[in-house]
């Protein structure tokens, strides 16, 4: 959060952002050190020691340090050879939190934010074909109608956080699919074929009223009412892999399905579980967002300033729960303010580190 205060002229010097954001990655990197050996920790970007090292490398540049940020990087890289393994987590492998789609999350955002790119092309193919090849296993050995398919503790999950659409989203946004000829990387037939039609499996799951299941065995044996309307859980989640699909096969279907499912948030999505990004107001607010900057309509804009204006109701203030970790990026108020900022910069609003364009 303070990162991104950072970056935003406006409030800049009025947050002491430079300050708090070296203050609190000071910390975080204290208390990273006590799981540096963990191989799963050391893999983790969302919740674990990578994304830690991937903000603190990011503030480096920022404020020119350059030994610190070299530093930074080569924490950060020690999750590389630890995720690299197909089954390395018994756990499941793949998903945003924990997996190997989180950590190929942080190698794609920090290409974006450092010059010049710290990460490869085929260093990351090299995780993407991990990838692959777990979800052929998986689906192989449970008999799955998808050619690729994941496991996390056990549940086939289908949402960003810990699911199909996550990590289907991190493949599409690798070099195979890139539109770009100096990043570019032939991607095999067999692999694109599964990919593609595992993402339109995935699609035929969207329900009459634009929202998706949570796992496999709601997609099966449910009674067709999908309740959870979250990022993690959901079309609000889901929506980036298909506005990916959408920019990478230019195939209308996928930006009709965008449209159901952002209208589903626009009329389910005001939720009472708190104002944060991962199952709160905040991430709702940012399909709005993400579709104004996709079609360029404004009644999406209207919308996501009316999720902001939801967060001051008294009855938001009232009924709202708190949240576990009140303060934090996915279920708190960090996350919050990242949202606020990017109504202030619509050109340029992403929800945190799943930028799809």
């Amino acid at each position: 959060m303070f990162l991104r205060l950072c970056q935003t002229n406006e409030l800049v010097q009025e947050t002491s952002a430079r300050e708090n954001a070296q203050l609190y990655i000071r910390r975080a990197k204290r208390n990273a050190k006590q799981y540096s050996r963990s191989r799963d920790e050391r893999c983790a970007f969302l919740c674990g020691n990578a994304g830690i090292y991937a903000v603190s490398a990011a503030i480096s540049d920022l404020m020119q340090k350059a030994d610190t940020l070299q530093q930074d990087l080569n924490n950060f890289e020690q999750g590389f050879e630890a995720c690299k393994p197909v089954n390395f987590s018994r756990y499941g492998s793949d998903e945003l939190l924990v997996g190997r789609g989180g950590y190929l999350s942080g190698m794609y955002w920090l290409n974006k934010t450092l010059r010049p790119k710290p990460f490869s092309g085929e260093a990351i193919i090299e995780l993407c074909e991990s990838i692959v090849q777990s979800g052929r296993q998986y689906s192989k050995a449970k008999r799955c109608s998808f050619p690729l398919m994941y496991q996390y503790h056990s549940t086939e999950y289908l949402g960003a956080a810990h699911g199909l659409s996550g990590i289907m989203h991190m493949l599409l946004e690798s070099p195979w699919f890139s539109t770009d000829p100096n990043y570019a990387i032939p991607i095999p037939k067999d692999y694109e074929a599964d990919v593609r039609n595992t993402i339109d499996a995935f699609l035929a799951l969207q329900d009459r009223e634009g929202n998706f299941p949570c796992d496999m065995e709601n997609a099966t044996y449910g009674n067709g009412v999908n309740n959870l309307v979250h990022w993690c859980h959901g079309a609000p989640g889901a929506i980036y892999l298909l506005i990916k699909a959408y920019i990478v096969f230019k195939e209308e279907k996928y930006l009709v399905a965008c449209q159901r499912a952002a209208d589903l948030v626009w009329h389910k999505g005001l939720l009472f579980k708190g104002p944060g990004t991962c199952h709160g107001v905040a991430g709702n607010g940012y399909v709005s967002l993400v579709m104004y900057r996709l079609t360029k309509n404004p009644k999406y804009l209207y919308r996501a300033v009316q999720f902001a204006n939801f967060l001051m109701r008294p009855e938001f203030l009232q009924y709202a729960r708190r949240p576990d970790c009140p303060w934090s990026l996915y279920e708190g108020l960090a996350g919050t303010v990242c949202y606020l900022i990017d109504l202030l910069h619509t050109e340029t609003a992403a929800f945190p580190f799943m930028d799809v364009f």
